[in-house]
């Protein structure tokens, strides 16, 4: 007669739960830590550039909308929200239990760890990671993120589109114009097709070295090994994509609409700033500039682009903006968009940890099915 297991402990079901606990180690918990040192530090050296840029000018004197910055304050947040909500309504879709709950400690849990990491590692391995912890089986974990992978590329595409006509194409010609820039565009597509291009090589390599037999019979199971897995798992996310188009069509649509949101939203911060210093403000334009400033700054290999965003935002926004708003303006700038939201979602993040720990067991839910 075979015994039931014993009940788990609260303590061990929550440890099972815990997105830092032991499916992602001691790597999380280590970079959130310095999250945690680092943010304060870098927050106070931010408002410091905002009291040296200001000198002697009050504050209250050199803003014309002080409301503009209130409202920026509060839209900040509308992204992170946003972002979760898209996860837990698509994850409900494909019968995962990970709830807005889930979903919250995903993004905030991210928003972290992104923030002490390059910002050219991406936020997709960084996710995948906070998915798996939060139990998802890794492959629909990669169904999750390719959802939102091709929704965020369509929603940003079609809006940065939108923002060149409306400004009828006339910041290319500013940017034309400045050699620097146009350099530094040109270098960063070479190294981008150069990477590629090498991996396409190693590629094109090592499988011409396994169909050669070069390699040792134990190197060629591994790699067949490896070859299985990645076309299980493709399979496994082209059957939750084919069971998107089929039957997700109104939550695609649904998802689709917060992303819209999401980054309009997003990206409009830099102009409801440079309105609260008295710059006449212009919405397309304004966006685009935020939208190419984040594009820059996320190549450059410093944590969360600190340094290239307040570069890009300089070197954009001059052609546009007055010299003497600029340097108050990028610093407040920073503030609100980078280290308001980072602070919340370090506040949102631990709260629902501490809260998950008292929680109850999960059910399994890695290997569930699309919904019907």
């Amino acid at each position: 007669m075979t015994l039931p297991d014993p009940p788990q402990s609260t303590h061990e079901a929550a440890s099972r739960r815990d997105a830092l606990g032991l499916h992602l180690g001691a790597l999380p918990r280590r970079t959130l830590g310095l999250a945690l040192w680092l943010l304060p530090v870098l927050a106070l050296v931010n408002i410091a550039v905002l009291v040296w840029s200001l000198g002697a000018i009050d504050l209250a004197e050199r803003l014309v909308a002080p409301h503009m910055l209130a409202l920026a304050g509060v839209l900040v947040f509308v992204p992170m929200l946003a972002n979760a909500l898209r996860f837990a309504i698509t994850s409900r879709f494909l019968g995962l239990d990970l709830g807005f709950g889930g979903s919250l400690r995903v993004i905030t849990g991210t928003i972290l760890a992104n923030s002490v990491t390059p910002s050219a590692v991406g936020g997709m391995p960084i996710k995948v990671l906070f998915l798996v912890g939060e139990g998802i089986e890794i492959r629909r974990a990669v169904s999750l993120i390719s959802f939102q992978a091709a929704e965020d590329a369509l929603s940003l595409f079609g809006l940065a589109a939108l923002a060149a006509t409306l400004t009828g194409f006339a910041m290319r010609d500013v940017l034309a114009a400045d050699p620097d820039f146009a350099l530094h565009a040109a270098q960063s597509l070479q190294v981008g097709a150069i990477i590629l291009a090498g991996a396409l090589a190693a590629f094109v390599v090592v499988g011409a070295l396994i169909r050669a037999g070069v390699l040792s019979l134990r190197v060629r199971a591994a790699l067949s090994g490896l070859w299985r897995r990645v076309r299980l798992s493709l399979t496994m996310v082209a059957r939750d994509w084919g069971a998107l188009l089929r039957r997700g069509k109104a939550v695609a649509l649904l998802s689709m609409g917060l992303a819209l949101v999401q980054w309009s939203v997003r990206f409009s911060i830099a102009g409801l700033v440079l309105a609260a210093f008295g710059t006449s403000w212009q919405p397309a334009l304004f966006w685009l500039l935020q939208y190419l400033v984040q594009s820059i700054s996320s190549v450059i290999p410093s944590p969360g682009g600190v340094g290239g965003a307040e570069a890009g935002f300089l070197l954009l926004f001059a052609p546009f903006v007055e010299r003497a708003v600029l340097l108050p303006a990028m610093s407040m700038w920073r503030l609100l968009f980078f280290y308001l939201p980072l602070i919340g979602a370090a506040v949102i993040f631990f709260s629902l940890r501490r809260r998950l720990r008292g929680g109850p067991a999960p059910r399994p839910h890695g290997a569930c099915q699309p919904a019907e």
